[in-house]
């Protein structure tokens, strides 16, 4: 039995219970997946959370695709978790002589704008239309916001590492990315329970990943897995409480890019550094990050 699958049992032993598998998160996520087909009625009273930072803002990259308005879903997810607020960027290509319709563009988001009102009536949400290069225009937009949120493609169209919008800001942006990579979105109601994984270096135990998927882990009210891989390892599992949060630090001896992916299928998400230890401050994504971008099954958060 692999450590993840010791977790679920644990979590489903706490839930037979009656010891509160429910979280912030969990509550936030179904509540949308309640009302997946956005019908007209309003939702059920929103859960209610404190602005920590009142001028701190999700940035999300919009346009008419399925990972699109995956990617607004989890946005606005994390805009209400946070007391955050939520801003919606679409870009227009160019197209020679017949420039793009912003009528179609505004329409664009003024539905996704609706989409977030239908679930989270409490998160502010601003849109912003451009037009010229959509990567260029968005990671000069990311330079003043606190998370940026883009969806990822699948199949053959994105096999291509570095030609798509979302993976060339997820390599260049210096802040936090989460790329929503969902292609079984919407998720089981189940979803919302699962833990945070962080994929951690034991010599660097203080890095800006896990300092973040502690902060994120407190948001959403959920457990965290500190997880080291490493084909030389020796296997190891501890459990502690940091700033209220459980902690399951576990070392498995295996290769890291196969130990996360395997994971993502049981994760609410991944955290993983954006570069390797050492690498240039203007490098790309290192290989565990860009495996994670192009291959896991839950949302990647690049940190770093």
């Amino acid at each position: 039995m692999s450590d993840l699958d010791r977790h679920r049992v644990q979590q489903e032993s706490r839930r037979v219970a009656g010891l509160g598998a429910t979280t912030h998160y969990s509550e936030t996520i179904n509540r949308y997946l309640g009302i997946a087909s956005y019908a007209a009625e309003r939702p059920a009273e929103p859960i209610t959370t404190a602005r920590v930072v009142a001028t701190a803002t999700v940035l999300v990259a919009v346009d008419d695709t399925p990972a699109s308005y995956t990617a607004v879903d989890h946005a606005a997810i994390e805009a209400e978790l946070h007391g955050w607020n939520l801003r919606l960027f679409h870009v227009q290509h160019p197209s020679g002589l017949h420039q793009p319709s912003r009528d179609d563009g505004a329409r664009l988001l003024e539905q996704l704008t609706d989409r977030v009102h239908a679930c989270a009536p409490s998160v502010a949400v601003t849109s912003r239309l451009a037009v010229g290069s959509p990567a260029s225009l968005l990671l000069s937009a990311a330079r003043d916001t606190n998370l940026v949120v883009v969806g990822h493609r699948h199949g053959p169209v994105s096999a291509a590492f570095g030609r798509s919008v979302g993976d060339r800001v997820a390599a260049h942006h210096n802040g936090v990315v989460m790329v929503v990579r969902m292609p079984g979105w919407p998720a089981g109601h189940e979803f919302g329970k699962l833990p945070l994984v962080v994929g951690i270096d034991p010599a660097r135990s203080e890095t800006p990943a896990v300092e973040f998927a502690l902060r994120e882990g407190a948001a959403r009210g959920c457990e965290v897995v500190m997880l080291h891989a490493d084909k030389d390892a020796t296997p190891a599992a501890r459990t502690e409480t940091i700033g209220g949060v459980l902690v399951h630090h576990r070392t498995v001896a295996d290769d890291p890019v196969a130990v996360l992916l395997e994971t993502s299928s049981k994760a609410a998400a991944l955290v993983v550094g954006r570069r390797a230890p050492g690498g240039p401050p203007g490098s790309l994504l290192g290989w565990v990050s860009r495996a994670m971008v192009q291959r896991a099954s839950c949302p990647v958060f690049l940190v770093g």
